[in-house]
């Protein structure tokens, strides 16, 4: 943690000197950080942010399951602001690993989300359920219809502005959900670049390099 404190420190003490107002901005972001890892802390035990967390925008986490945030991760400027994290059960799981960039993001989580390490995310929504209020659908359409999918989301991946993910998406490390795609219950595999409204497969990156050859 000390360590962690010191290289932050030099981090401010940079980029104030080569650009005032962008480090006015950075300090802002961490007292807010800060401020929300010490006031989830304080008020719903199920709620771990770890240090450091930078907050650009508002931070809502509410629900009555489990929400663990790695260190070095952000809640980024975007079009929508902020990071909204609503679990829907006791039972619902939500990680994201650390170094994560986070703008504008939703997630609704019944079951398990899992964000790795690294991972860059525009205005998107997640969410593992196709109905938020699922104990109402229940009766009207029957469990089978509306049981919840784990979502995983692997490390070093980058989803793209207005991306939709629901349940049962899987998307390895090192891969790109491109601009407006829609995601459910398929498997995008390693360094894949996926698009399209709902995605039925993926293209390896290193053909697309290829081509641009």
């Amino acid at each position: 943690m000390h360590k962690i404190f010191i290289s932050n420190i030099r981090r401010f003490m940079r980029v104030f000197i080569n650009e005032p107002i962008n480090g006015w901005e950075l300090l802002i972001a961490f007292i807010k950080g800060t401020y929300y890892i010490i006031f989830y802390r304080i008020i719903n035990p199920n709620v771990v942010i770890h240090f450091p967390f930078l907050a650009f925008y508002k931070v809502r986490i509410i629900g009555p399951g489990s929400v663990k945030i790695g260190k070095n991760c952000r809640a980024q400027k975007n079009v929508f602001k902020g990071l909204t994290i609503v679990t829907l059960s006791k039972k619902a799981k939500v990680f994201i690993g650390e170094d994560c960039a986070l703008g504008g993001l939703t997630i609704r989580c019944f079951d398990e989300v899992k964000i790795g390490d690294r991972v860059l995310i525009g205005n998107s929504l997640i969410q593992d359920v196709p109905f938020c209020e699922i104990g109402m659908v229940k009766s009207l359409y029957g469990r089978d219809k509306i049981t919840p999918l784990p979502i995983s989301v692997g490390n070093n991946v980058w989803i793209g502005m207005a991306t939709c993910i629901l349940s049962g998406t899987i998307i390895s490390d090192d891969s790109t959900m491109s601009l407006g795609s829609f995601s459910y219950n398929i498997e995008i595999n390693e360094y894949c670049l996926s698009s399209g409204n709902p995605i039925i497969r993926s293209v390896q990156i290193d053909k697309i390099l290829n081509l641009l050859k």
